[in-house]
């Protein structure tokens, strides 16, 4: 009658035992148990059975393009290609639509206000302070 080895039996070690120099490889395989049981524990009630049954599945993607939003062909300037200039027209217009469709968050006033506050921040920074002694404050937009 054959034995199956005691996984359980490493976990059973004591600290200072696995500390020791020849029970390295012990010690990596007690703490990947442990590891592998508080992951167990973690994601129990997140993963259901038809997960473990299907397997990893995989999406694989062709082109980077997709990914990262790039513009995917060719491109053509000062008359090179006149065919692919005017599909780059097209879709240069398409964006330029897009673009004016879109609403503002803030308005250019709101923009300016905020900008030249960050513009006397950074004046403020580099004045000498005999010179912030006397500066006027400054009228709002």
């Amino acid at each position: 009658m054959e034995e199956k080895p005691n996984t359980t039996q490493n976990v059973n070690l004591t600290k200072g035992t696995l500390e020791m120099k020849f029970m390295k490889k012990s010690k990596d395989k007690v703490l990947k148990l442990l590891e592998d049981e508080e992951s167990r524990e973690i994601y129990s009630k997140e993963i259901t059975e038809e997960m473990k049954r299907a397997g990893n599945i995989v999406f694989i993607e062709t082109s980077i393009f997709n990914c990262k939003k790039m513009i995917e062909g060719r491109l053509s300037f000062g008359g090179m290609n006149p065919e692919i200039e005017k599909l780059m027209t097209k879709d240069s217009q398409r964006l330029d639509e897009i673009e004016r469709s879109k609403e503002k968050d803030i308005s250019d006033i709101e923009m300016a206000k905020g900008y030249s506050s960050v513009v006397e921040t950074m004046q403020n920074k580099f004045l000498k302070k005999s010179k912030k002694k006397f500066k006027k404050p400054s009228a709002d937009i």
